[in-house]
């Protein structure tokens, strides 16, 4: 599987994750661009799941040194009135730079250019404030890395090479080929178990999973996400193995956890489903480079 994936997620402090083949940082928490440094002159486009603190704490300070570097595109959920506001505030505090962003207001089902070609990033909608309205616009958004390729049509592919050559040289190879997406990365942002329907197909599903267990949901140490809908472990978990996706990234874990309470009970859930997937647990106040060069917590069942 080549891709590669840095990512830091500390609940109620800073998450972000930078995929380096899409030119793409998804969220921009606390500290993004001290970490990135001058990498984050290679980003293209910003996504935004939604507007909560620790998913774009640091956003200002890329929208100014990215801007630096020339315009970049930067998407968020339509129906949030936050971004609107950072917008305003950053185009008044540094307008040399801040006028370089380009704002995308989402909705459900919309597609955007990476900026990296055949890369597109699709949006789905996901829920995170408990009273969120279906009929309205939305204001937490999930998003899918896609990468269009051009494919032997089926009727063509069972061809000796030599025909199809014959048949290409005919018709030209726009008509013996057809464009393809593959659904390489999902990432739902923070809400409710993602609809396996959703990310089914996906080669790596970033899903998070804030509570080990329901009863720490109910805690009151979870006080502070009171109108906010979050996932645990077994949740996350339930959608990969229902969606059958072969890799799966658990992050924006509670900081409440050591780090050895939360591998086990990642492995526990993972043993428990028999789960075939391999699973790697972001671990809070890490930042990882190349995380899925790391070593998994699970490694799928045999």
């Amino acid at each position: 599987m080549n891709i590669s994936l840095a990512i830091h997620s500390s609940p109620r402090f800073s998450t972000w994750i930078w995929v380096p083949d899409w030119r793409v940082l998804i969220d921009a928490g606390d500290g993004v661009t001290q970490q990135l440094g001058y990498k984050i002159r290679k980003i293209d486009t910003v996504l935004c799941t939604h507007a909560h603190r620790d998913h774009i704490g640091g956003l200002l300070q890329v929208i100014n040194q990215r801007g630096e570097a020339g315009s970049f595109a930067l998407a968020h959920p339509c129906g949030s009135r936050s971004f609107d506001q950072v917008a305003a505030f950053a185009n008044s505090f540094n307008p040399g730079t801040s006028w370089n962003t380009v704002w995308q207001a989402l909705e459900e089902g919309d597609w955007i250019d990476s900026g990296v070609d055949g890369r597109l990033i699709h949006a789905f909608r996901t829920r995170h404030y408990a009273d969120d309205n279906p009929q309205a616009a939305p204001r937490s958004l999930g998003f899918h890395l896609m990468w269009r390729k051009q494919k032997v049509r089926e009727e063509y592919r069972d061809l000796a090479q030599a025909e199809l050559d014959a048949i290409r040289l005919q018709i030209g190879r726009e008509g013996i080929t057809e464009p393809i997406d593959e659904k390489w990365l999902s990432i739902g942002g923070d809400g409710q178990p993602l609809n396996p329907d959703e990310v089914r197909g996906s080669k790596v599903l970033l899903h998070e999973a804030t509570f080990l267990s329901p009863d720490d949901y109910d805690s009151e140490e979870a006080g502070e996400d009171v109108g906010h809908v979050h996932s645990t472990v077994h949740e996350a978990l339930r959608v990969a193995q229902e969606a059958e996706v072969p890799n799966v990234v658990l992050y924006h874990i509670s900081t409440r956890y050591s780090d050895q309470e939360i591998k086990t009970a990642v492995r526990e859930v993972a043993a428990e489903m028999k789960l075939a997937a391999r699973v790697w647990a972001v671990l809070p106040r890490r930042v990882y480079w190349d995380l899925l060069r790391e070593r998994p917590v699970w490694n799928g069942a045999e």
